[in-house]
């Protein structure tokens, strides 16, 4: 009787290294580029909850008087005419944000950074003679220079926008969904508006989780590469699918309101008294105010 033999490659003792792995500019499987921005949205909002909860310099105003506030300070940015309280606008505006636990960095990449890019890149060719005649500060080449009311005119859109931007991240950063829209209900915003923005932010975050789910049920069941024509067939039917099933819940949700009574008034919640901190947040304000029209720093 003939024994069976070992197949060849069963035979072999000698072990044999893997193939390397090469790093390539290639992008990421697509399942894993959306699982990472749908964490990054997550772990944005838990340090944003975490700030705007802490015991910061401007947590502790109430959100409807930060609102008018930091309101009034954006439009007393757009209308002066003086080019030095801007500075001190934008001076005073990135001190509270550090006081108010933003951090170096945040100021830096929330703010500046997307003033620099898109603001700046729009107002550099003011700066030459060609656009804004003017005093020459800079002979570049010849009859092209940098002009000072170029310069200034430059300065002047730069630091508004960094201005209206630094502002509007404070009171974003600093105050609670949840607040905040309370706040637009005793300026005498609708209701209805304010249940759908309420309702938005609440259960967008429990929609990105379920579409985890779907992203890493699919990464799950995968065994090797995909063909185009497979993703773009899975992508399409996956979007159908949570379209329908958000629908749905949408439909569930508003039978369980209804069903408890809800009838489309917003429920204001009654007014705080003013506090310390408010008035002197206020007073913070109108005195920025009186520099910006007709004050020590109007030029």
């Amino acid at each position: 009787m003939k024994t069976a033999t070992l197949p060849i490659w069963l035979q072999q003792t000698a072990s044999t290294d893997l193939p390397k792995h090469k790093n390539s500019w290639s992008c990421k499987d697509y399942l894993e580029k959306t699982l990472e921005h749908i964490n990054r949205i997550m772990a944005e909002d838990a340090c944003a909850t975490r700030i705007s909860s802490s015991q910061g310099l401007l947590q502790g105003v109430q959100a409807p008087v930060k609102f008018i506030g930091l309101l009034a300070l954006m439009i007393a940015a757009s209308l002066t005419k003086s080019l030095a309280f801007l500075f001190l606008l934008n001076a005073v505006i990135f001190g509270v944000a550090l006081q108010s636990g933003l951090g170096l960095q945040a100021v830096s990449v929330r703010i500046w950074l997307p003033t620099c890019l898109f603001a700046g890149i729009a107002v550099l060719p003011g700066i030459i003679n060609w656009v804004t005649p003017g005093e020459p500060l800079y002979i570049i080449y010849h009859d092209l220079a940098i002009t000072k009311q170029g310069v200034k005119a430059a300065a002047f859109v730069l630091l508004r926008a960094g201005a209206s931007l630094g502002l509007a991240t404070l009171l974003i950063k600093t105050t609670r969904w949840s607040l905040l829209t309370k706040a637009f209900v005793q300026l005498g915003l609708p209701g209805e508006i304010v249940t759908v923005l309420d309702l938005t932010y609440r259960y967008i975050y429990m929609f990105l989780l379920l579409f985890m789910e779907y992203l890493l049920g699919r990464r799950s069941r995968l065994v090797g590469l995909e063909s185009q024509s497979a993703k773009i067939s899975w992508i399409g039917g996956t979007i159908a699918a949570f379209l329908r099933m958000i629908w749905e819940y949408s439909q569930e949700i508003n039978d369980a309101m209804q069903s408890r009574g809800y009838s489309g008034e917003y429920i204001a919640e009654p007014r705080v008294p003013l506090k310390l901190h408010d008035i002197c947040f206020l007073f913070l304000v109108m005195v920025l105010c009186v520099c910006a029209y007709g004050g020590t720093f109007y030029v």
